[in-house]
This record gives C-alpha cells, structure tokens and sequence, in this order.
C-alpha cells in the first residue's frame, strides 16, 4: 500500500499567511467603510438558516440488522509508552462477543521506552491471538498504523487509542450498519472515563457530550461528520483507496476524514455504544492537546482546499459555517478588537459571535439534557461552566492559526500521557 502523497509545509504556510491576510483585510475594510458593515449581517443571516436547520433537525434512527455473515475485523492500537494502560485494553478486546476467528487484534509497539513491550510479551503468552507489531517510532499514530495495516486482514478496521474501553457488544453494535454500502466509516460516541476528577475532566465529558449533539444534527441535514480517532471502524477497501493515513498531519482522523468524503462516501456517527477514554487533568496537558487538534483540523482545510468544494451544496454550506466559526472567527477578532480599542468602533464581527454562542449553548444543554441526564438548576449550572470551560478554544485557535504563518515545519506529533487506574465503579455503564 502506498502512503498517502505528503503536504509540503510551505505550501501550507503560504496559504495560511494568504488567509490571515485576507481575514484582517476584510475585517478592516468593514471598519473603515461601515457601509460595508451589511457583509457580516447579510453572511450571519444565511448560517443562521442553517443553524436552525441543523439544530431543529431530528437524528434519523439507525436501524441494525444482524446478519450471520459477520466480516472480519482487524482492531488496531498504536500503543507508544503506554504501560499504565494497555493491559486493560486488551482485557477489554479479548472479551467482545464477537467470533475470534472473524477478529484480528493488532497492537503497534511504536518504540516504546517504557514497560510496554514487557507487559505485551506476558500478554502474547497469556493470549497467544494476540498480535504485536514492533518499529522504530517514526511518523506518529498515522505511521503506526500505516506499518501494520499490511499484515491485517478485515474488511473493517477499528482504531482504538490504547487507554480505550469497549463493552462487550461493542461490534454488535457498529460493524451490521456497513450492511449499508454507502456508510464507509463510522464513528461511535467518546466518554470520560476519569470525569469525576476534576474540573478539567467533568467539563471535557460535557464537551463530549456537545460534540456528539452537533455531530448527529449535521449529518441529519445533509452536512459532515468528523471522526474522533479513538472509536471509529473504517472499510478498508476505502484506507487502500485512500493510500493509507497521512504522516504529516498532527490528526490522523480529521485528515481521514476529509479524503473519505472525497472518494465519495458517508460517515456515520452512533451515540450508542461508547468508548471510554482518559480525559486530561491539567491545563498544560488540555493546552497542548488541543492546540494539536486545532492545528490538525486547520491543517486539513489549507490541504484539500478547492477540491472539498466540489462534496454538493449541503455538505459545503455545513463546512463553510464551521469552517468561518471554528477559525476565521477567532483571526478575524484580533482586528476587531484593535479597531475598537484604538478607533472607538463597535466590534463589527458581534453577529457571527452571538451565532456560534447559540450554537455551543444549545448543544450544551441538549447534549447534557440527552447524554446526561441533567435536569433543571443542575442542567443550568453544568451549561454554565461548560460554555465558560469552552472559551479557552479562542486562544487555541488564535495561537494555532498564526503559529503556522511562521513555523517552518509543522509541529511534532506528541501523544497523550495516560496514566491508568482512573476507571471509577460507574464507568462501567455503556
């Protein structure tokens, strides 16, 4: 299998100095003629369509079938030093109901320094199906996967983070809908394994809960989904068709995503079953983190661009609004600010604002109402500190946007810490 063709990172620096050029020269130009001010209403009003297209949507229900003829699936976990996590997981695998001559298990030892490769070897003698692929670390989780998915042999492959854990019926629940051939991919809902720990990681399970609200509503009006990495089961005939993971991206799955759409196929998402996995639990931790999804995520527009403009009208209008929302809003407020605090203009970027505040609050409360169960004071409370735990994300986008104006190579990859033993007495209900 070939690898996927590599962006040059000029190239992309050129585009993202192009785009930040623009941004701020259209948010001067509506400063220095406010005539021009209507732009911004008139593009407010037409996402606002959308908006309440996507928010009013109801989620079609997804019908599985079993079926006796069950494919083989080949799971995947690029595991890079992660001994305090990895004996859990594979626990967790070896007990899916699901044939064993029909599962293919594969873990990557992506030159690990730790424990890990001991830890495997006892789990090889304990569990001989079990399959370790062992390399030199080169190219991240994309290059891990690209090594081994040669020597695999499903027709469906899962990727799985190595602090995942799956529920028994897992595979029951996710492999019958490729019954449907135009589903190429799909992404099952993530939870917080250690969300009771602490601040950090109760409000980034309700960020989980936000994104599989948004996630459902824009498939249900035509739009696009995005895989989530850890969780998500892809065909393989479409990984050869897409010549593999690209190694130089910092998201291996928000770049999948885009070339998936582009050979002309579906994603699917289900909020049942879940994936459990470690959140965070420091600033320095979700800073770093993020930031690398962020740079992922904007790397992939300045990649595929013009040609995911050619996916039909409903697909580019529903990337176009989080396209301008997730980071040409962010740019665009830096001169927005300065023009109102040296120019005693009002900030001309308000409406747009004031949409994407709409947005997360409804996905707050909806996602909490539905995935959590909140009611009443406490619904309220936990969508208040959600919608102020997520306005971290402007900076994130603000520093990750300009960053790749001037860095030269793009960042390196650099996963997760995990550190195990976080699973509480209720995790265990999917």
């Amino acid at each position: 299998m070939r690898k996927s063709i590599n962006r040059s990172n000029g190239d992309r620096r050129l585009k993202a100095i192009t785009v930040v050029i623009l941004v701020w020269g259209f948010v001067s130009l509506l400063h220095w003629r406010p005539e021009t001010q209507w732009f911004v209403v008139g593009l407010t009003i037409l996402f606002s369509v959308q908006t309440l297209r996507m928010l009013l949507s109801k989620p079609a229900s997804l019908v599985i079938e079993s079926n006796a003829d069950l494919p083989l699936v080949s799971i995947l976990v690029p595991a890079k030093n992660e001994s305090a996590v990895l004996a859990d997981l594979v626990y967790s695998l070896l007990q899916l109901k699901y044939p064993s001559d029909r599962l293919d298990i594969w873990i990557v030892d992506d030159g690990s320094t730790d424990e890990t490769p001991q830890i495997l070897r006892k789990l090889q003698t304990q569990f001989p199906a079990l399959q370790v692929h062992r390399r030199e670390s080169k190219g991240g989780k994309s290059g891990a996967l690209n090594a081994v998915f040669p020597f695999t042999q499903g027709e469906i492959i899962l990727i799985c983070d190595a602090d995942a854990l799956l529920s028994a019926n897992f595979l029951q629940q996710t492999v019958p809908l490729f019954q449907k051939k135009s589903i190429g991919a799909v992404q099952v809902r993530k939870a917080i394994a250690n969300a009771d720990t602490n601040f950090l990681t109760c409000c980034q399970q309700m960020e989980m809960h936000c994104d599989s609200f948004l996630q459902t509503h824009r498939i249900a009006v035509g739009g696009m989904t995005e895989l989530r990495g850890n969780g998500m089961l892809v065909r393989r005939e479409l990984i050869e068709k897409c010549q593999g993971w690209n190694e130089n991206t910092v998201t291996d799955d928000l770049d999948l995503c885009f070339k998936l759409y582009l050979v002309g196929t579906e994603i699917e998402f289900l909020t049942i079953p879940t994936i459990q996995e470690e959140g965070v639990i420091t600033w320095k931790q979700l800073w770093y983190q993020h930031c690398r999804w962020a740079e992922g995520g904007y790397q992939r527009y300045l990649d595929y661009f013009p040609q995911i403009l050619t996916l039909g009208w409903a697909k580019e209008i529903d990337l176009l609004l989080f396209f301008l929302l997730q980071f040409l809003l962010p740019i665009g407020l830096i001169p927005d600010l300065l023009w109102t605090l040296f120019n005693s203009d009002r900030p001309v970027l308000f409406p747009l604002q004031t949409l994407l505040s709409i947005i997360l609050t409804v996905a707050f409360v909806t996602g909490l109402y539905q995935y959590q169960n909140l009611r009443g004071w406490s619904l309220l409370c936990a969508t208040i500190q959600g919608s102020v735990y997520m306005a971290h994300w402007i900076p994130v986008m603000m520093v990750t946007t300009l960053k790749m104006c001037v860095q030269k190579r793009r960042s390196r990859w650099v996963k997760t810490e995990h550190r195990g033993k976080t699973i509480h007495s209720d995790s265990g209900k999917f």
